[in-house]
């Protein structure tokens, strides 16, 4: 028996939702549990759950509790629902000597000497408190996103006016003084320094650079919105800027998707005024020769591969054609004896990774289609419905409105997963797996539930990346062991596992 209780005007955060479901799936009969608050993308997520919501009445600040119960008694569920919302039963274990502020002034009384602020709340509220911030001379990380063009463009005029920057909206990832912020992986400091329009991005090329034991003093986010026309790249240029001046750093990496042409044109001016090596990875971009300080790539790990050449005074062009050998072996890695079915089906929590899987994928396969594709005409008309190649971004606005981001709970990931392996049009599934603080504990975890769970007689072909290091709390090798012990093909890069799974199908089609 599926059910929906509503409670009108109540707001909880995500984290809150998260836990008081995982509360609930605890329970004996419980075969499924989900709380929301009732966003237009949250109703349709329930709704192909198999609950039945009507929305004429709804809105966001409404919270919907869903639950699946086999026998009697689902009234109880729902008052026990109610009462983790009211008493959560994990405080129990919080310590209630520990003074945490709930305001910016209170926080600036414990640390009056802080020069930055990290915002993360509901969008319509993070500007508000951004602006606050930086009146209050600080620099700001907004994680949140649902902040609106106009508010952003504001907040960075602001903050470039008073020698300050604003990194974000929807800056998932920072280091800085080689200290993570947000989705950070733990990883050396050293002397090269990042600026990207990336989350995953910038995680992708700090792990790559860790595992060429390279270390990164600071790695400064701008959202991906700030290198459009509208906005004007200001975030991105201060970067650059600070980065110039710090005599800490030796070679400065610029990532991010194709910014608009006049900012692309600022960015490489203000990258050649620095005067330092400069490895710029604009992915999907066209491939451009090399200049004298200035170096042309167009995937993560190759840009990791030039900045560990220029970094030992190493040659570019080398070290690309190195990867691209290393690369052609992976092509070959698996047969396509057990394929069954057509189409690739890529499922992703970092968005910059599914930008450039895709990116590379397409070389191999086409159309494919997505929630965030690499053309306008590509675009999904329902996500939860994808069709032929097609490659999701569980991290898009359309599925965090109300929801914790997919690295932070897999659990709905997990769900698609196991429904697309369940389509018997589907042959190779690829996806991630993010690691470091502020990811799940355990992300791999119920991924492989849902693998083994399938009911198909051929399952698909899995192929994995996981974007972490040996140092990340999360076990990289566990993680590995994990996705491996049900067959999942585990690659060492988001370009790799995409050259690989593309090329499965491209053989088979061939």
């Amino acid at each position: 028996m599926k059910r929906i209780e509503v409670l009108k005007g109540e707001y909880y955060d995500s984290v809150t939702l998260m836990l008081v479901a995982k509360e609930l799936k605890k329970i004996e009969g419980v075969g499924d549990a989900a709380l929301n608050m009732a966003t237009e993308a949250n109703i349709s997520i329930m709704r192909a759950a198999g609950f039945e919501v009507e929305n004429d009445f709804l809105s966001p600040d409404d919270l919907l509790i869903g639950i699946d119960f086999k026998g009697e008694g689902i009234e109880k569920l729902f008052e026990a629902a109610r009462s983790y919302l009211a008493r959560p039963p994990w405080r129990k274990e919080e310590r209630d000597a520990e003074y945490s502020p709930v305001t910016l002034s209170g926080a600036l009384t414990v640390l009056p000497k802080s020069n930055l602020a990290l915002i993360s709340l509901p969008g319509r509220y993070a500007a508000a408190e951004a602006m606050k911030a930086l009146k209050r001379g600080l620099n700001v990380m907004l994680y949140s996103d649902n902040v609106s063009i106009e508010e952003e463009i504001e907040l960075k005029q602001f903050a470039e006016k008073n020698d300050l920057i604003v990194m974000g909206p929807d800056c998932g990832t920072a280091v800085i003084n080689g200290k993570g912020l947000g989705f950070s992986n733990v990883c050396p400091t050293g002397s090269i320094g990042i600026v990207g329009a990336s989350g995953t991005g910038l995680q992708e090329v700090i792990v790559q650079l860790s595992r060429r034991k390279l270390g990164v003093k600071h790695a400064i986010g701008t959202g991906g919105r700030d290198v459009r026309s509208s906005v004007g790249g200001i975030s991105f240029l201060r970067a650059i800027k600070e980065l110039s001046e710090d005599s800490e750093i030796s070679i400065i990496a610029a990532v991010g998707k194709p910014p608009a042409p006049e900012i692309r044109k600022k960015i490489l001016e203000s990258l050649k005024e620095s005067g330092k090596q400069s490895v710029i990875c604009f992915m999907g971009d066209a491939s451009r020769k090399d200049e004298e300080s200035l170096f042309y790539t167009t995937q993560l790990e190759e840009c990791a591969v030039v900045v560990a050449a220029l970094n030992v005074g190493g040659d570019a062009t080398l070290a690309r054609e190195k990867l691209r050998a290393e690369y052609a072996k992976v092509s070959g890695k698996s047969s396509t004896g057990e394929l069954s079915g057509r189409y690739l089906r890529g499922l992703f929590t970092g968005g910059t990774l599914c930008y450039e899987a895709q990116y590379i994928a397409k070389s191999y396969i086409n159309p494919i289609y997505g929630n965030a594709p690499l053309r306008k005409d590509l675009k999904l008309e329902n996500s939860l419905k994808p069709v032929g190649h097609s490659f999701i971004d569980y991290g898009e606005d359309e599925f965090t409105q109300g929801r914790l981001h997919p690295m932070m709970d897999p659990s709905f990931r997990a769900e698609q997963l196991k429904k697309q392996s369940e389509d018997s049009s589907v042959a190779v599934i690829l996806f991630d797996v993010v690691l470091g603080y502020g990811s799940a504990e355990n992300p791999s975890s119920d991924l492989v539930e849902a693998i083994r769970s399938v009911k198909r007689e051929i399952k698909p072909v899995y192929v994995a990346y996981v974007c972490g290091t040996d140092r990340d709390p999360q076990d990289i090798e566990k993680q590995r062991s994990l996705l491996e012990s049900v067959g999942v093909i585990v690659c060492e890069s988001n370009a790799r596992a995409a050259i690989l799974a593309a090329n499965i199908l491209s053989r088979k089609e061939r």
